[in-house]
């Protein structure tokens, strides 16, 4: 096996697990974070559980973006 091939696969395997703690970072903390902050603000008593954390989180994140993006384009118009 030529050296090239060795440090290739070393490379990818690199990126790949960067890759995955990158996507575990933005699901782990930015959706479900944030899901997980709006129920208990809203529902102080429940314990949320994670799919009801990454829902909340995906419909916060998803009206933030369609809010910014509808303000952006009422001030640039």
């Amino acid at each position: 096996m030529p050296l090239g091939d060795i440090a290739g696969e070393a490379v990818g395997g690199v990126l790949r697990v960067a890759g995955r703690i990158l996507f575990e970072l933005i699901v782990e903390l930015a959706i479900k974070g944030m899901g997980h902050v709006l129920i208990r603000i809203l529902r102080p008593k429940a314990e949320p559980g994670e799919m009801a954390c990454a829902l909340v989180g995906l419909l916060f994140w998803a009206l933030l973006i369609t809010v910014g993006i509808v303000v952006h384009q009422r001030a640039v118009a």
